[in-house]
């Protein structure tokens, strides 16, 4: 278990939004828009796609994603909408919030929406901002048969901005220690697979008098 403690900046200030609370006095809150350029996807009519790879590949929406990288099932080659190579990509129909960055270009659907960086945010500190500041689109999902939001609820998502210095400090310091966690989650995982084999091998074994339990 990491226990850590980290240390606070000397001074906040009130962010002027409701779920952010205090943040460091020198960083400012911008919506998303005035920090990045948003494209929310268009779906082609259907009878287009293909699976023969002609066209460009085509992300309908969030059944795509991968646990970073998204995955084209289809191609299509009348696509309206792109997600160009770093984009980032939000599902906006359920789960509305899913995320994912593009590694090549992508025609996108309806369902997504992308993100590209302006020069005053740096493209990895983006990344992990959405994944916080997408719980506002929490507040916004409606619908009758699936949740959905609109590009304006996106746009408007309310960001932290620190200097650019800073932004890659905290994205240098991210990647390192989120790293450390993601392995500490695989080794348990193995961990765990190693202990409900021997858990099932132990049934057996004692079920089938493979080993003699009569003295314990």
């Amino acid at each position: 278990m990491i226990t850590k403690k980290w240390q606070p900046y000397p001074t906040y200030k009130d962010s002027g939004v409701e779920w952010l609370g205090k943040i460091p006095e020198h960083w400012e809150v911008k919506k998303l828009k005035y920090i990045s350029y948003l494209t929310m996807g268009q779906s082609p009519s259907s009878d287009d796609y293909n699976h023969e790879g002609y066209g460009s590949p085509f992300l309908q929406g969030n059944a795509e994603f991968g646990n970073r990288h998204p995955q084209a099932k289809i191609f299509c080659a009348t696509v309206n909408k792109y997600a160009e190579k770093g984009d980032i990509l939000i599902s906006v129909r359920a789960p509305v919030g899913a995320l994912n960055e593009a590694d090549t270009r992508y025609g996108i659907g309806r369902g997504l929406c992308s993100i590209r960086p302006r020069d005053i945010i740096i493209r990895e500190f983006a990344w992990y901002l959405i994944q916080v500041v997408k719980v506002e689109l929490n507040f916004l999902s409606t619908g009758s048969t699936y949740e959905a939001v609109a590009v304006t609820d996106v746009s408007n998502l309310s960001c932290l901005l620190p200097p650019l210095p800073e932004q890659q400090k905290i994205a240098q310091f991210l990647d390192r220690e989120t790293s450390k966690i993601d392995n500490l989650i695989t080794k348990t995982r193995t961990s765990i697979d190693h202990l409900k084999e021997y858990r099932t091998a132990l049934i057996s074994a004692a079920v089938t008098g493979k080993i003699d339990v009569r003295e314990h």
